[in-house]
């Protein structure tokens, strides 16, 4: 449209936009200034908003744009890094609208923390009949009337959109998406990335695609399915258990028999969060650990919070999350609520434990260095988050003492990509044998467990043995125990060569990681930069 042509809309559209502007939206989220030491809260108003006038009667059968048999990880194309034109690992990647602008899609069901609307309907087909939001008053963007076109018009009338009163510093971070199809098939997404286009486009942004589930009766009950029901019952909410639950609970999910559903709710009548995710490992545990063997456990994430405790020096995953996992400390009999805390050890304690037991952290972090190295800088960071600025001796216990800090390998960083930070979220364990050279290349190759889920490195998102999780969180669990033949979980990285290679999980940073120049790498703090 030329520049000073006023639009002239429809009264349809005039009454949409005008609907619109009346839910207010701030899409600005407070910031905690406590960290993640504020008691449970639990979920204090929902609401539902219908935009499409009358009901329309879903047809539910589907088919995918995908005849994948088995879950895969795609990389999320970026219009920054991956240039029109661009062809080379394109197996490796997928788009929003590889996910949603397909003819045969009739309905998705979408959880997320942002949606730009302008930006989310434009990668939809036109004639797709139902789209479902589910998300957190105050993060989603409407469209602004001057951007309103008859396909956006069209769009928002196919909206339902359930909103999620959340309190004060926690937020709705489940990413999860639901497909329906006209031929009685089903497709979950589970993207790292929030509705926003720069979120999708400027971090690197993974996505974990299930196979494709057919609208039918199990022959037997599936864990994933379980799972995923009782997380969205965790809501509370008469219309999740009506639009969305319902259709849930028709779909097959044999086909994710070896995989597990785990998730984080506020809800104080579910067990979810960390004491989930421990009795799971648990439950799948094959019994002791190998003799004669280093156990490492990695956590890559685009947050880290605050300490366990204000006295002392205390990370959630150092401290609390691998001495449950390795048996250091022991598990309370009971995950209920008003259990005494377990006892933390101290650091010196902890280190001697780790290597009696030869256990070895690692938490990848993006550097200053890395993020003023990438390709667009800073442009990319304003997703990742630790405030180590507040607590330093926290910092530098985590940083000096236990060296724990870990980043990419530089000779093996795309240059398409380079250095760019990665909001994805994953946590896994493997085990080298000490009677043979350890390879750096190859401990993350075959894992023990890998979870890959929306939850960050903090008790807002994992809750603690004694707190609940104060946001909602997704993720997918794989266990070594649960595949066919015994198998290893097998783990490569995006920047390598392997396009089509049969691996379980596929990470958007190098492996092998390196650790931190201690006399260079420090942390990426977005606080040194806010007043620049």
């Amino acid at each position: 449209m030329l520049s000073g042509t006023k639009r002239k809309r429809s009264e349809v559209a005039e009454k949409v936009a005008q609907r619109w502007k009346n839910v207010r939206y701030n899409g600005d989220t407070d910031k905690n200034p406590l960290g993640d030491d504020e008691d449970c809260v639990i979920i204090s108003e929902s609401k539902v908003i219908d935009l499409t006038g009358p009901d329309q009667k879903l047809d539910a059968k589907a088919e995918a744009n995908d005849t994948a048999k088995s879950a895969v990880f795609k990389l999320i194309k970026s219009d920054f890094y991956e240039k029109e034109g661009f062809v080379g690992d394109a197996d490796d990647m997928i788009t929003l609208k590889d996910i949603f602008c397909t003819k045969r899609l009739k309905r998705s069901i979408l959880f997320s923390f942002q949606y730009e609307l302008d930006f989310l309907l434009r990668q939809f087909h036109d004639e797709i009949e139902n789209i479902t939001i589910v998300g957190q008053k105050g993060t989603i963007v409407p469209i602004e009337a001057r951007s309103m076109d008859a396909t956006l018009v069209d769009m928002l009338g196919k909206i339902k959109l359930i909103e999620v009163t959340m309190p004060p510093y926690t937020c709705h971070h489940t990413k999860l998406i639901i497909n329906f199809y006209d031929n009685n098939e089903c497709r979950i997404f589970l993207p790292s990335n929030n509705f926003t286009a720069m979120e999708t486009n400027l971090p690197q942004q993974v996505c974990w695609c299930s196979p494709v589930l057919q609208i039918e009766r199990e022959q037997q009950p599936i864990a994933f399915k379980t799972d995923l029901i009782e997380y969205l019952r965790s809501y509370h909410m008469k219309e999740i258990d009506d639009l969305i639950t319902k259709s849930v609970e028709a779909v097959n999910f044999a086909p994710l028999n070896e995989l597990e559903f785990v998730y984080s709710t506020p809800s104080k009548f579910k067990s979810s969060g960390l004491t989930l995710l421990y009795k799971k490992l648990e439950d799948l545990s094959s019994g002791p650990s190998v003799r004669n063997s280093t156990k490492h456990y990695l956590c890559q994430t685009s947050s880290i919070g605050t300490s366990l405790s204000r006295a002392r020096d205390e990370n959630l995953w150092t401290h609390l999350m691998i001495p449950l996992f390795t048996g250091i400390m022991s598990a309370p009999v009971e995950f209920s609520p008003g259990r005494k805390k377990v006892k933390i050890l101290p650091p010196d304690l902890l280190m001697n434990e780790y290597s009696q037991r030869k256990i070895k952290p690692y938490i990848i972090f993006p550097t200053e260095q890395e993020v003023a190295t990438s390709p667009l800088k800073r442009s990319s960071s304003g997703w990742f988050h630790f405030q180590y600025l507040q607590k330093k001796s926290y910092y530098e216990m985590l940083r000096n003492k236990f060296k724990i800090f870990y980043k990419e390998d530089p000779a093996t960083i795309t240059r398409r990509r380079g250095t760019t930070p990665a909001h994805s979220k994953f946590y896994m364990h493997s085990t080298t044998k000490n009677t043979e050279p350890c390879d750096a290349s190859q401990v993350f190759r075959e894992l023990e467990w890998c979870l890959y889920t929306s939850a960050n490195l903090s008790q807002t998102a994992w809750g603690t043995t004694s707190k609940k999780p104060r946001n909602y969180e997704a993720g997918v669990l794989y266990h070594s125990s649960k595949l066919a033949e015994t198998q290893k979980v097998t783990c490569r990285s995006f920047t390598r060569a392997g396009v089509g290679s049969k691996s379980h999980v596929a990470v958007p940073f190098t492996l092998p990681v390196i650790p931190y120049d201690l006399a260079e790498d420090e942390c990426f703090c977005l606080a040194r930069h806010e007043d620049n």
